[in-house]
Formats: C-alpha cells, sequence, structure tokens
C-alpha cells in the first residue's frame, strides 16, 4: 500500500512540489512507499482521488483548507476515508490549527510518519456533493471575498479587501433567509453568517466549549450603531450574548433565501454554491493524523 501525496503543483513558487519531495523522501527513510497525486483542476482531482481510493493506505495533504476541501469532498462522494495528514500550507490553516497541526514543515510531516490519528468532524453540503473541511459563510464578508479576483490579491495584497469594504459600504447587503437548524426555525436579516466545523478561527477559540457540531453564528437586523459589536467580535471572538447574533450548535442545517437575490456563499475560503443548501454534520467521518497526547494532558 502506498501514501499518496496531494498538492497544487501550480500554487506559489512551486514550494508545495518541494515539500512533497521532502515528504516522500522522509516516509522513504521510514520503509513507507509514497507518490504523487495531482490534478489540472478540483474536478479532475477529486475525480481522481475517487477512483484511486482503495489504492491508498493514507492521503496527505500539502495547503490550506481549500486544498484539504477537495480530498475531503472526494471522501464525502465515495463514502469511503482512509487516514488523512496534512501539512499546513495556506494562510490561516483553520482545520490544521484547531487539530493542533504543526505549522512547522518538518514538525508536521513527523506527525503523519508516526502516525498516530484520531477521529474527526466535518461538514457536507447539498446532498453530500461538497464537503465542509473548516467553514461555510455567507453575507456581506463572503460577498467581498468573492468579488476580490486573484489577479487582485497578487497585485494589491491583503489591502484588496477593506479597499473593496469601503466600496460596499452603505449598501443594502442584509439578506432574508429562512433558518432551520434542528428543532430551531425562524426568518432572519442576515449581514453576516458564518458556519464553523471548529470552535476556533485561525487558532483564536470564538466561543468557549467544542461541542461536535456545527457552530454557526449569523449577525443580523445590523445597523451603524451593532457595527462597533461587530469589531468586538473581530478583535476578541466574544458577540455570543448580544441581541445582534444568532449562535446555534446544530447538526443539520437548512438555509432558503426569501428574496430575489441570489446569495452565493463561500466553503473553506473559496467560491461555493448558490443558497438554497442544506448542511449535514459527519460526526467522526475523518481519521485524522494529529500529534501524539502528551502525558498528563
Amino acid at each position: 500500500m502506498t501514501y499518496a501525496i496531494f498538492f497544487n503543483p501550480n500554487a506559489g513558487d512551486g514550494e508545495a512540489e518541494k515539500t512533497a519531495h521532502k515528504l516522500k523522501e522522509k516516509l522513504k527513510a521510514a520503509n513507507k512507499q509514497a507518490e504523487f497525486l495531482t490534478a489540472p483542476d478540483p474536478e479532475a482531482a477529486i475525480k481522481k482521488i475517487k477512483e484511486h481510493l482503495s489504492d491508498y493506505e493514507a492521503i496527505v495533504a500539502i495547503g490550506g483548507d481549500g486544498t484539504l476541501n477537495i480530498v475531503a469532498t472526494a471522501f464525502v462522494q465515495a463514502d469511503q476515508t482512509v487516514p488523512f495528514g496534512i501539512i499546513p500550507g495556506g494562510t490561516v490553516n483553520n482545520f490544521a490549527k484547531r487539530w493542533h497541526i504543526p505549522m512547522d514543515l518538518e514538525q508536521a510531516m513527523d506527525v503523519i510518519v508516526k502516525g498516530h490519528t484520531r477521529k474527526v468532524g466535518i461538514g457536507a453540503c447539498d446532498e453530500h456533493k461538497k464537503a465542509i473541511v473548516s467553514s461555510f459563510a455567507f453575507g456581506t464578508f463572503a460577498d467581498i471575498s468573492n468579488e476580490v479576483r486573484q489577479q487582485e490579491k497578487q497585485k494589491f495584497g491583503l489591502i484588496v479587501y477593506p479597499l473593496k469594504a469601503l466600496k460596499q459600504f452603505g449598501k443594502k447587503r442584509s439578506y432574508k433567509v429562512s433558518i432551520e437548524a434542528d428543532s430551531y426555525k425562524k426568518d432572519l436579516k442576515v449581514w453576516f453568517a458564518l458556519i464553523t466545523t471548529t470552535h476556533s478561527i485561525g487558532g483564536m477559540n470564538y466561543v468557549q466549549d467544542g461541542s461536535e457540531s456545527f457552530h454557526v453564528s449569523m449577525l443580523h437586523n445590523m445597523t451603524f450603531l451593532k457595527l462597533f459589536q461587530l469589531a468586538r467580535f473581530v478583535f476578541t471572538g466574544k458577540l455570543k450574548n448580544t441581541e445582534s447574533l444568532l449562535y446555534l450548535e446544530p447538526k443539520k442545517l437548512k438555509l432558503t433565501p426569501l428574496g430575489k437575490q441570489d446569495i452565493v456563499a463561500r466553503i473553506d475560503g473559496d467560491k461555493g454554491p448558490t443558497l438554497p443548501v442544506e448542511l449535514d454534520w459527519l460526526d467522526k467521518f475523518l481519521t485524522l493524523y494529529v500529534p501524539e497526547p502528551k502525558e498528563n494532558s
């Protein structure tokens, strides 16, 4: 059996491919075979992973949440998994940070070689056609991100996001949406919705517990003055008990638009589907390579 190393050979300056070669050598030194797994686009990659899933002992993805999503989507569509390793290579790496995967490449490789695993949950949407590894979002911030082109990010860097936000300031950007989450049902004017698979974003805990479910935060009925509450949320992660925030921890979620506007979501940092969607929690779906627990912890 073979370890598959999945990466985008066209990403960045070829760093992912260099990392893949280092990992292959490290696995070889541990008497483990490895081969590269690449494809010209995400759809082709998902198809290739599904077709060859039974050939692999494990799959290791090099990249951020978007790259992880490709492998996880193949798992979800196939309804089959193999142990999954992560070599962080994205900007934020939400999922890797939540499960304490080292950001140092050598240390992350050592986690995979040692082979300690645990079962973790993720989400799926649209009848399990697409995985949600870290986040599902819609509303103002998601719209801004969807409008930023790759060329703009390369030319202007992260400053492009606040520039886009200033252009949107004052525009009507709330969406009326029907929210059905387990036993909860209500229509809300949603300004921004963030649905995560973990209780942390970028390593910062934004809720105190870590229940195995979706973590749903929806800012609704926003006014100019309430933007100060949003600022508090951004910098402290604490907005749970304010009147403008709905917080839920459901296993199932249905989002239905009630207006004529298209509501385009983002999944794991990339442009996602247009509402309506149904989200399902997949408990202990992934077998993830994680650091061995420390003694007395």
